[in-house]
Order: structure tokens, then sequence, then C-alpha cells
């Protein structure tokens, strides 16, 4: 039996499903990034105000140097724990974009060889 019409439109309503359901979960996760970059940007501000503070109360050369060293590092850690954050979410985000669709890739592929299978 070949597959009839009514197969191929329950494949292309279950793809286009898919294609929603991809598109939810892509505007889910840069929503989700959107709003750790605002988060982030009102800290970032927040840690300059409070840093320029800690300057301005330095009493010698040397001790601004010393608090400008500390204040320097401080954010070289803080950049790198930021920056695997967000590598982790736009990999999550990729992740859950990419597998419904892989997954409907690898039924339309098992649908095309019965299909093939089925006409020889």
């Amino acid at each position: 039996m070949t597959p009839s019409y009514t197969d191929f439109a329950a494949f292309n309503q279950d793809t286009l499903d898919t294609f929603v359901k991809t598109n939810t979960a892509a505007v889910k996760g840069y929503e989700a990034m959107t709003k750790y970059f605002v988060d982030l940007a009102g800290k970032s501000f927040e840690d300059a105000v409070a840093a320029s503070k800690k300057l301005a109360a330095a009493k010698t050369v040397v001790e601004f140097v010393q608090i400008q060293t500390k204040l320097t590092q401080e954010s070289i850690e803080v950049a790198l724990e930021e920056g695997k954050k967000v590598s982790e979410m736009a990999t999550s985000i990729a992740k859950d974009v990419t597998s419904p669709i892989a997954e409907r890739f690898k039924v339309g592929v098992a649908v095309a060889t019965k299909a093939t299978k089925k006409a020889a």
C-alpha cells in the first residue's frame, strides 16, 4: 500500500507543529537571554558606581593603584563567569531549537524510506 494523501497531510501537520514548537523555544530562549543582559547591564552600572566611589576614596597613588588592581581582577573574574553563563544559555537555546527539527528529520527519512520500499 502506498502512502495516501492523509498520511502526507498528517506528516506535514506534524512538521508544521514542530516548527511552531521550535519557534516558541527560540522566542522563550531569546527573551530569557535578553532579560539576563538587561539585568547584567544594571548590575554592571551599579558595580561601576561602587568602583568609582572606592577609587575616589583613595588617599594616595599607591592606594589608588591597589584598589584599581583589585577591581580589575574582580572584573575579569566576573566577565569570565558571565561569559560562561551566556555560553551555556546559548547552547541550551540552540539545543531546544534544533532537537525537535532533528527528530522530525529522522521521522521524515523513515517515512520516505518506507514509501520507497512500498513503491518498489
